[in-house]
């Protein structure tokens, strides 16, 4: 999904189980930093490029109001990954 957003464009996801947020948080995290050069390497030499970068370095949770209106609503996370520009 995130090679089909155009540059700046932002992927909003929602996830309501914890299984959904580690794949969604996983899959972000990779598109940011997709380097598989050894840690010990001082830089990289794998050529992979940063797709973009997670807006929200924490989930955004639902409100306490949110919450007591709608008590399904208590369990979502909703994580935020913007495209980068492409250079040409």
């Amino acid at each position: 999904m995130i090679e089909r957003l155009d540059d700046g464009g932002r992927i909003c996801v929602i996830t309501f189980h914890s299984l959904e947020d580690r794949i969604v948080k996983s899959a972000f995290r990779k598109n940011e930093n997709p380097c598989t050069c050894p840690p010990e390497f001082p830089v990289c030499v794998c050529g992979k490029i940063s797709m973009g970068r997670v807006v929200t370095t924490k989930p955004i949770l639902p409100s306490e109001g949110e919450r007591e209106s709608n008590p399904r609503a208590k369990s979502a996370k909703l994580r935020i990954f913007e495209r980068q520009m492409r250079k040409k």
